[in-house]
């Protein structure tokens, strides 16, 4: 089959790697690949790896639904759509893959008769999920959801399916979780308030100084390229708690081995409705033990055998789960092996790619 993939960001964040896995199952079954995006960046040469086969287009006139878009951005919407129409014929392809909402938009070119939309994201604005639903209703043929939670947000969902991600085993090498007497946290992902990093500082400042003196946790990431203030933000914010010597900021990396071969445990502390957040599914993986907010689809796969799961913005309820990590030491391994367990029973890439071609 000859398949359109349609993608709106080119970094390495969670729907950035999905995609990659998408591609390289596909590729393995001799589909002919295209994946369209809105510039080049880093996760062009990664498409590249996973087969020299797949075709790479970059338009910058892509029209990417965010929430910046104005009225006369959507006015001047069908225009663009009628302008990029013409990047190839009509039917030219079996299928159109939107990869995330944000390409919904492209759902009204005629490049295909079959339209799919993998949905990567939670709507809570009401006005637009009810444009993004009515939407999918009516230009789809297949509508995957990532969580139960995101189909459960859309409207008309009822025969919209959930596959819940997998990724590949990545912890070739076993990286021992040894707790020194600091303990490591980690918490990798876009800097941006509703990601929780500035609740966690809140979290940090409730912990008595003893306490303090055997944690340090880094934050791994960068802000939304239509947001960079929010570096300043951040690192304007750990100054002010006085935490300099508790919070380090670091650039994200594309190797992620080296943000969890030196943590001990990861934080996934979203105010937002995380869909199902890519990193819940890396920690279980290399063995590692959680904090995460209870208002997304990562408490589909979580339970308290190996994490500890607490209510968005209740600060003291962050703070007893860091110092729960502090005073039992002694089970952060032992809980890793149940993280990884429940990781090697349903989160591998071979049981995602079994959940996924069923519903292609």
């Amino acid at each position: 089959m000859k398949i359109l993939f349609i993608h709106p960001s080119v970094e390495l964040y969670g729907a950035d790697k999905i995609l990659l896995y998408i591609l390289k199952i596909l590729s393995e079954n001799n589909h002919e690949l295209t994946v369209l995006l809105p510039k080049d960046g880093e996760l062009v040469d990664y498409i590249k790896d996973v087969s020299s086969d797949i075709k790479i287009v970059i338009d910058e006139r892509l029209p990417i639904a965010h929430s910046k878009l104005g009225l006369k951005d959507y006015v001047l919407l069908p225009k663009k759509i009628k302008q990029i129409e013409k990047l190839f014929s009509k039917n030219s392809f079996d299928i159109v893959y939107c990869n995330t909402l944000a390409t919904v938009l492209l759902l009204y070119t005629n490049w295909s008769k079959k339209r799919i939309c993998h949905v990567h994201e939670i709507i809570e604005n009401k006005i637009l999920n009810f444009a993004f639903s009515f939407l999918l209703r009516n230009r789809t043929k297949t509508v995957i959801c990532v969580s139960n939670r995101v189909k459960n947000n859309l409207l008309f969902s009822k025969k919209y399916s959930v596959v819940h991600n997998g990724i590949p085993d990545l912890a070739k090498i076993e990286f021992p979780n040894t707790v020194s007497d600091v303990v490591q946290f980690a918490l990798p992902g876009r800097f941006m308030p509703k990601k929780g990093q500035w609740y966690l500082l809140e979290a940090l400042k409730l912990l008595p100084k003893e306490y303090l003196k055997k944690i340090h946790v880094t934050l791994y990431g960068s802000p939304p390229p239509n947001r960079l203030e929010y570096q300043n933000d951040l690192e304007m914010a750990v100054k002010n708690s006085e935490l300099e010597s508790v919070v380090t900021l670091k650039s994200f990396t594309s190797d992620i081995s080296q943000i969890y071969r030196y943590a001990n445990v990861i934080l996934v502390p979203s105010l937002m409705s995380d869909p199902f957040p890519t990193t819940v599914l890396e920690a279980l993986m290399f063995s590692r033990p959680v904090i995460s907010t209870n208002n997304g689809g990562a408490v589909e796969i979580l339970d308290e055998t190996y994490a500890r799961i607490i209510f968005p913005n209740d600060i003291t309820a962050f703070a007893d789960s860091l110092k729960y990590y502090v005073d039992n030491k002694e089970k952060i391994d032992y809980m890793g092996k149940l993280a990884r367990k429940k990781y090697e029973e349903y989160l591998t890439v071979e049981s995602f790619k079994k959940r996924f071609t069923e519903k292609l």
